[in-house]
């Protein structure tokens, strides 16, 4: 995944803090803040980049995700209709 780092000015940066904070957090965008011609600061989610990933790169992790063979995908449904048929049905206490 690459990432693209905007480069803004501390003036924007101080008037739009909240929507800068906001896309680092739910977008994982980077900010580079400058004064004058001088990037002084950056702005990065906590998160490591590894962990981060876009709705959009779904379907491309999945397709490279590993598969099972014929069989072990019958012995892994086998194993799950095993644990279905032990257990409990949930009781609603309400009722």
């Amino acid at each position: 995944m690459t990432i693209h780092s905007h480069t803004i000015s501390a003036t924007e940066a101080s008037r739009s803090m909240s929507n800068l904070l906001n896309k680092v957090h739910y977008q994982g965008a980077h900010f580079k803040i400058k004064r004058g011609n001088l990037v002084i600061a950056e702005i990065i989610p906590v998160v490591p980049q590894k962990y981060c990933l876009m709705v959009s790169e779904l379907n491309a992790l999945f397709a490279r995700a590993p598969a099972l063979d014929k069989g072990d995908a019958k012995l892994f449904e086998e194993d799950i209709q095993k644990i279905r048929a032990q257990m409990k049905p949930d009781v609603d206490s309400w009722d």
